[in-house]
């Protein structure tokens, strides 16, 4: 009798085990985002207080970073193919970051001496692409993430007035699929 109570026990937790055992796939709830740590002037959190109001009507302020590390990833992807026959990520004349400021026609940054650390939430894929543009820069210039990231606040200004984005009501995703289509054409 004992051991029929056991087998019981058994099935019945492996059965509850088994019932809460994860999917395999993408989650059926959004994954949540993640701190990222950069040093950010006034000059640049009021920038951001600014962009928000070129963004479509259903995106927030909390989805800028995703956007600007999007914008910034896409735009080393199309550097990337422009120099993909030669043996480099970053074409010859590009020697320091003033330099790729000035390539792809921003204005250069100033270096404000008040940089406070402030956590920005990036969804987990933007947190990798960033890494990765970061470590790019870094070995090629001695970039720190909070420069990558202001690059990128930077290319996000200058893409946000052009593009007809704040009539629209664009999801988070549809906008970086904008954002692709316009590098990767």
């Amino acid at each position: 009798m004992s051991r029929s109570k056991s087998s019981k026990r058994r099935s019945s937790t492996l059965a509850a085990l088994l019932e809460e055992k994860p999917k395999r796939g993408r989650p059926p709830r959004n994954v949540s985002r993640q701190n990222v740590y950069v040093a950010l002037s006034q000059q640049e959190k009021e920038r951001m207080n600014e962009l928000v109001a070129y963004l479509p009507k259903g995106l927030a302020r909390a989805d800028l970073p995703d956007l600007a590390i999007s914008i910034l990833s896409a735009r080393f992807e199309a550097l990337r193919r422009d120099v993909a026959d030669r043996n480099r990520e970053i074409p010859e004349g590009v020697t320091d970051l003033e330099s790729l400021y000035l390539l792809w026609d921003l204005p250069l940054p100033s270096k404000p001496p008040a940089s406070k650390w402030t956590s920005i939430r990036v969804s987990p894929q933007q947190t990798i692409e960033l890494g990765r543009v970061h470590g790019t820069l870094n070995a090629v210039f001695g970039a720190n993430r909070s420069e990558t990231f202001v690059l990128g606040l930077s290319l996000l200004a200058q893409f946000l007035p052009k593009g007809s984005l704040q009539s629209s009501s664009l999801s988070l995703s549809e906008v970086r699929n904008e954002i692709n289509a316009f590098f990767y054409e």
